[in-house]
C-alpha cells in the first residue's frame, strides 16, 4: 500500500535497508504464483476485459484480507499477459456497494490510495527487496513509485470501466519504462497485486500474496513465470520452478491451482473440487438445512418460513454450482467459496430462532 505518503514511504525505506537475511522471505507459504503467458493477440486499453487476448491469459482469483489471510467478501481477479514490448494486467473487482465506492481523485500521480483502487507491485530484479508500484482508481486516475519513492515516474497506461457488479482496469506497462528489457521465457519476477476498498465507508486491504499488513513488503511478494504462448506444466518444470524459487508454492493455471514442493507436483486441485469441499468444511450446513426442512414439514405455519426460502433458494444454487461438471471460473469460485461461509451463518442463526419460537409457542 503506498501509504498516507510519508510513513508507509518509510517504512519501505526502511525495509530494503534491512541487510540480506534480516527479514524473512516467504514466510507466509505456499507462495503464490502466476503464469504470464506471451500474445501475439493486440490489447485495447479501454477498461473492459473482453478482448481475445484476455481469454489467453490465466485467470486467478481468491484474494484475501491482508493480514488475517481470511477470503475478502467483494472477490478480485486478475489477468497477466505480455508481448515484445510490454506487459498488461486486467483486474476485475467485484463490489456489491457500487453507488459507494470512492473515485475523488484525478489526474497523473493523484494519490489514489485515498479511493478504492488497484496495485499492482513488481520486483523486477526478483531480490525480494526492490519494487515497482503502479496504482490506478475505478476512474482511471494513476500513482506510480520505486521503491517507495513517488517522485519516479514511469511511461504507462491505464483504463477503467464500471458497471452494476464492480468495476475493472486494464494496465499497459512497457518493459523500456521499467528500465528492464524484455523477459526471456522462463525468468521469474516478484509480484503482487492488491486492492484497497473503501465502499463500506472502512479501508479493506485485499491482496493475492498475503504480505500480512501494509502492501510495501517485497519478501512477501508472490511469483511471476515467464511462459512462452502455450504453457505445459510438467514435472520437471515443476521441479525446476521449485529450484528456481526455493519455497513451495501454489502455481495458477487453468480450471484451478497446483501445489509444488521439493519433490515437484504434489497436489492438482480444481475450482469446482474445492467449491464441493467448502461445502462439506462449511461446519453442519446440510445438517441444519435438513432439520429446518422437517421442521417446515411437520409445522407448515413455523415461524420465519420466508427466510428459510431464501436462504434455502441460495444453497440449491450454489450446491448446484459445486456439483456440476465443467470448469468453474475462478472469481466465480472465489465468490461463491466466501458466500458458503456467510450462508452457513445464516442457516445457523435461522435455526436457533425458530427453535426458540417453537419452544415460545408451546411454553
Amino acid at each position: 500500500m503506498k501509504a498516507q505518503a510519508t510513513v508507509l514511504i518509510l517504512m519501505a525505506a526502511l525495509a530494503t535497508a534491512l541487510p540480506a537475511g534480516a527479514v524473512d522471505v516467504h514466510s507466509v507459504q505456499p507462495a503464490v504464483a502466476a503464469v504470464c503467458l506471451k500474445t501475439r493477440t493486440p490489447v485495447q486499453l479501454d477498461g473492459h476485459l473482453d478482448e481475445a487476448a484476455w481469454e489467453q491469459a490465466i485467470a486467478i482469483s481468491g484474494f484475501t484480507i491482508s493480514g488475517s489471510g481470511e477470503p475478502a467478501d467483494n472477490q478480485t481477479s486478475m489477468r497477466v499477459l505480455r508481448d515484445d514490448a510490454a506487459l498488461y494486467f486486467g483486474v476485475r473487482c467485484q463490489e456489491a456497494r457500487m453507488n459507494s465506492i470512492k473515485a475523488d481523485e484525478s489526474g497523473r500521480d493523484a494519490p489514489v490510495w485515498h479511493d478504492d483502487c488497484v496495485e499492482v507491485f513488481i520486483d523486477t530484479a526478483h531480490d525480494h527487496e526492490h519494487f515497482l508500484q503502479f496504482a490506478v482508481n475505478s476512474i482511471a486516475a494513476r500513482f506510480d513509485s520505486k521503491t517507495g519513492a513517488g517522485t519516479w515516474d514511469a511511461e504507462w497506461e491505464a483504463a477503467a470501466s464500471r458497471d452494476e457488479t464492480g468495476w475493472s482496469v486494464e494496465l499497459r506497462i512497457p518493459f523500456a519504462s521499467m528500465g528492464v528489457e524484455p523477459p526471456a521465457q522462463g525468468s521469474v519476477w516478484g509480484l503482487n497485486v492488491c486492492r484497497e476498498r473503501l465502499a463500506t465507508g472502512t479501508r479493506e486491504l485485499h491482496n493475492w500474496a498475503n504480505v500480512q499488513g501494509n502492501f510495501l513488503r517485497p519478501w512477501l511478494f508472490g511469483h511471476l513465470y515467464m511462459a512462452g504462448e502455450k504453457f505445459d506444466l510438467t514435472p520437471a518444470l515443476a521441479s525446476k520452478l521449485y529450484a528456481a524459487m526455493q519455497v513451495p508454492l501454489r502455481l495458477y493455471v487453468r480450471g484451478g491451482y497446483v501445489l509444488i514442493g521439493a519433490q515437484g507436483i504434489q497436489e492438482r486441485q480444481e475450482y469446482r473440487r474445492l467449491l464441493a469441499e467448502s461445502f462439506a468444511q462449511a461446519g453442519d450446513l446440510v445438517k441444519i438445512r435438513e432439520e429446518l426442512m422437517r421442521t417446515y414439514v411437520t409445522a407448515p405455519d413455523a415461524p420465519y418460513v420466508e427466510d428459510f426460502q431464501r436462504i434455502d433458494a441460495q444453497f440449491r444454487r450454489l450446491q448446484t454450482a459445486a456439483t456440476s461438471p465443467g470448469p468453474l471460473p475462478p472469481l466465480v469460485w472465489a465468490q461463491q467459496s466466501v458466500q458458503i461461509g456467510r450462508l452457513a451463518k445464516e442457516m445457523s442463526d435461522l435455526s436457533w430462532k425458530v427453535k426458540i419460537a417453537m419452544l415460545l409457542r408451546e411454553a
